[in-house]
């Protein structure tokens, strides 16, 4: 098959630009099959080619020249239609991981055959492998051919960078910017061409940013403009925004809000979130907005731009990677999970649709979309270490009768892990014990696998007693209001507030370190908390230092620390009056809305230039202990999470009478649906405690605390401790203080936790 290439005329549309980056050379038409399986299917369905290859890129082209779509996955290629699996090469094996970051189909050699060009990591190697003449035999080897070795390489993708209508290879580098273009030929002859230096880094995407019809190169510090000759004159670089430290390949330009410019879409490749950056233009004035789309899944390192609903409005795909750091990344134990999210123009909210949810369909990084059954929709074709899989498009009894693959043995549901399912088995449990895992019989927890499904678990039990937490749909903008601002100390004091949900605004203090009037120097960003309040009628006021106990001015202290602090009120307190029953109709619990309020702030924090977005931390007292376990379970972005009086296990409170949590600010499923007893009540505090591990939790236990029984707590500190373990974190990512007191915050143990604070978010 013939490479064929895309010619940018005039301004081409953001959907065509992200194509450029995720979409193979199109695959010759087949005979539409009449379905031989049942339809009635509305969900994707996985097709398991090959669980034992361990290989994080593959490729979409016809090999055998029978005009149907194969697959090429690193040693492997599959033939359609029923994926017999034949020899390719020897992939080199460096540090336990294949040297194959890429595979992208060009004709290299001008022989009417694609070939693979591959951008790699652990070599950085720049290298393509040509594909042998077809009478050489399925399983004949294909040569590797070095190009270059410019460094190290997160991954490449093909665009067509100069616009001369050829694809050009655009490698991610790590420390280098720069693109190949190629004239093919039995001797091909590869151009390097520089790009700004301020390009390199963990993310690279192209498109027309300036609306000047040329290709432009965005990288996770800014993005470089195509000068109108791109091969000879020098392109310049604008630092208008950061993408942070881990954007993802690519980092998709589109027109996400319809609005005639063009935006930028990027997953985090080794933390948690997506997020789109919404260019603002104001005559001659660019300027960009952050918004999360979705910060629940981790290790989006690879993202697509399809329509895979047909419905002609493009869509970001995405989802994790199996152990893309063998346990190091936040969240890498969780099932894996795949979804797209749609931009809902008049209420500008994105709305997710869940693809599949299992083990064993992970995005690597290089998946690709194409039809590989004819039938109109493309296909996901999915490379990881979890092994090569499909996930075919709903009308998957057409694809399989289209491929003849009828073996139901491997084609099952891609959403293997329903609602329902975790649902149910989260009521399987003793919810004092974390460390059994429910797979068809209780047994114990041994890996950070089963620590991971034990953590969906538990929060789904959690989201029995107080609701579910709210979709990506409620994520409205949060149009942040400073209403008032004034000097303390070594910090400015900010009151304001902000939208968590359409129609709905929660008053806080932003306490920002640094004053005119002081002479140290600041860096440019560092750390942050999120400061949650007791019961106390002032609400946010306390810890902000404004009144109510000294002992609970915590906000106050650590903005004296250098932290920057969010204080927002509970709602029904402070400034938030708040009514449960009319407002908050929509949640079956405060404590859910407070969770959802706790998630927005976050987002806030993520959104401060004064904030590095990997250093949040959760504190609180009593009340605000509690809630800060609870948004540190649901938000895998709080590295750091101290509860002072926050908890006892359910059992012994008041000696198992559960009427404090019951109120409409709580929890009232507590009494209306599990009567109070603390045996029906479908989670306890060490669940909470566990599915926040392996990040960093510190716990204050006064012995007298007569709300929150003493002995209760360590009996949930002992039996949480060894999750810790069972994922290797250090020994200090769990710590517990008992001091010699009642329900209180006592100066030597704040002392201890700013320090503790200090060495987990440093």
């Amino acid at each position: 098959m013939q490479s064929t290439g895309w010619r940018i005329n005039g301004r081409i549309s953001h959907l065509l630009l992200g194509l450029l980056l995720t979409t193979q050379t199109p695959l010759p038409a087949q005979t539409t099959v009449t379905p031989t399986l049942a339809q009635q299917s509305q969900g994707f369905h996985w097709l398991s080619l090959d669980a034992q290859n361990r290989n994080s890129a593959c490729a979409v082209m016809d090999i055998n020249g029978d005009g149907l779509p194969d697959i090429v996955c690193g040693n492997r290629w599959y033939r359609a239609p029923n994926w017999q699996s034949h020899h390719v090469r020897t992939v080199e094996v460096i540090r336990g991981r294949q040297d194959d970051y890429a595979n992208l189909p060009l004709d290299v050699n001008g022989d009417g055959l694609l070939d693979l060009v591959s951008a790699n990591y652990r070599s950085r190697s720049l290298y393509w492998i040509r594909q042998p003449q077809r009478s050489a035999g399925s399983d004949a080897e294909w040569e590797r051919t070095v190009i270059e070795t410019p460094g190290a390489m997160e991954t490449g993708r093909l665009a067509d960078v100069d616009g001369d209508g050829q694809l050009d290879v655009l490698p991610n580098g790590v420390e280098f910017a720069a693109w190949w273009s190629l004239q093919p030929g039995a001797q091909p002859r590869w151009q390097r061409f520089a790009l700004p230096s301020e390009l390199a880094g963990h993310g690279i995407g192209v498109g027309d940013i300036n609306g000047d019809g040329r290709v432009d190169v965005v990288g996770p510090h800014g993005w470089a403009e195509a000068p109108p000759h791109p091969r000879t004159e020098r392109w310049s670089f604008h630092a208008e925004f950061s993408l942070w430290r881990d954007a993802s390949v690519p980092i998709l330009v589109a027109d996400a809000d319809s609005d005639g410019d063009a935006d930028l879409i990027w997953g985090r490749g080794h933390q948690s979130g997506l997020y789109w950056l919404e260019q603002i233009r104001t005559g001659e004035t660019r300027t960009w907005q952050r918004h999360v789309i979705d910060s629940s899944l981790s290790q989006q390192h690879s993202l697509l731009w399809g329509d895979l609903d047909g419905d002609g409005q493009g869509e970001v795909i995405s989802g994790s990677r199996y152990y893309g750091h063998d346990g190091r990344d936040v969240g890498e134990s969780a099932p894996l999970q795949v979804s797209t999210w749609t931009f809902d123009i008049p209420n500008r909210v994105w709305k997710q649709r869940l693809l599949s949810r299992n083990y064993g369909v992970a995005l690597g990084v290089d998946p690709k979309l194409a039809d590989l059954d004819a039938d109109g929709d493309p296909d996901l074709i999915c490379a990881d270490r979890s092994g090569l899989s499909v996930l075919l498009n709903p009308r998957f009894s057409a694809a399989a009768a289209a491929v003849g693959d009828t073996d139901a043995s491997r084609i099952r549901p891609a959403v293997q892990l329903t609602s329902d399912q975790l649902t149910a088995d989260s009521q399987q449990y003793d919810h004092t014990n974390p460390q059994v895992v429910f797979r068809g019989q209780l047994q114990s927890i041994e890996t950070a696998a089963d620590a991971g499904l034990r953590r969906e678990h538990t929060l789904a039990g959690m989201s029995l007693a107080m609701g579910p937490l709210p979709s990506s749909e409620q994520r409205c903008p949060l149009d942040l209001q400073i209403l008032s601002e004034e000097v303390t100390g070594r910090y400015r004091r900010q009151r304001v507030s902000f939208q968590a949900e359409p129609g709905d605004r929660v008053p806080a203090w932003l306490l920002l370190p640094g004053t005119e009037a002081v002479a140290d120097a600041l860096p440019a960003t560092g750390p942050a908390m999120l400061c949650l309040h007791q019961t106390t009628g002032i609400g946010k006021g306390e810890p902000a230092g404004l009144g109510g106990l000294p002992n609970l001015h915590y906000a106050h202290e650590l903005a004296e620390r250098g932290f920057v602090c969010l204080v927002p009120d509970y709602p029904s307190f402070g400034d938030y009056p708040y009514d449960f029953k009319t407002q908050g109709s929509h949640y079956a619990s405060g404590s859910m809305k407070a969770i959802w309020n706790n998630l927005r702030a976050v987002d806030l924090l993520q959104s401060l230039p004064e904030v590095d977005p990997d250093r949040i931390g959760c504190i609180g007292h009593s009340l605000g202990g509690h809630n800060t376990l609870f948004t540190a379970a649901f938000d895998q972005r709080i590295r750091a999470a101290v509860t002072s009086c926050g908890f006892t296990g359910f059992p012994d409170y008041y000696g198992g009478k559960l009427a404090g949590w019951t109120s409409d600010r709580y929890m009232p499923r507590i009494r209306d649906t599990y009567g109070n007893d603390p045996q029906r009540v479908p989670f306890d505090f060490a669940e909470v405690l566990s599915a926040i591990a392996p990040r960093a939790v510190f716990v204050s236990a006064p012995v007298n605390d007569d709300n929150f029984d003493n002995a209760g707590v360590r009996r949930v500190m002992d039996a949480v401790t060894p999750i810790w373990q069972i994922y290797g974190a250090s020994a200090d990512s769990v710590r517990a203080a008992y001091p010699q007191c009642a329900h209180d915050f006592p100066p030597e143990t704040r002392e201890q936790v700013y320090a503790w604070l200090q060495e987990r978010l440093k």
